[in-house]
């Protein structure tokens, strides 16, 4: 599966001369016990992450009326060095366009912005390949 990177502001701004930078997002499904996200959302390709992190928002939409119900809390430290308490519950991602429904850890914080897909979802493909020069990404599943 290849996806092309997504072209997004660098920071927001009505203006729309503002820069844009290529992103590795790819559109993703949450599955809980009893319920799905209806559309996919975008998630960024990490490879510097250990962990898949959602927006506590996107809990509710999987049936997870409180974050805190899984395990946790977590200090997760990000790019900057931020920390963000965070809460991980077993779920399912479904990459848009393939069938299988991934189990992974997926942790939930009032502090991430961005879905991430980190290495624990990485563990589910033969390779993962990002191609900065053709600004695309491509998933290769496991025989």
């Amino acid at each position: 599966m290849k996806f092309p990177y997504q072209k997004l502001p660098v920071h927001q701004s009505p203006d729309p001369s503002t820069p844009r930078i290529a992103r590795p997002y790819i559109p993703v499904y949450l599955h809980g016990e009893k319920q799905s996200t209806p559309s996919p959302y975008y998630a960024m390709l990490d490879s510097g992450a250990d962990n898949v992190l959602f927006p506590s928002d996107l809990a509710k939409e999987v049936g997870i009326a409180d974050i805190k119900t899984g395990k946790g809390p977590f200090s997760t430290i990000g790019i900057a060095g931020q920390r963000a308490a965070t809460y991980f519950h077993n779920l399912k991602v479904q990459v848009q366009g393939d069938s299988r429904q991934l189990p992974v850890m997926v942790g939930f914080s009032d502090n991430i912005i961005i879905p991430l897909l980190g290495r624990s979802f990485f563990k589910h493909f033969k390779e993962v390949v990002f191609n900065e020069e053709k600004e695309r990404v491509e998933l290769k599943p496991s025989s």
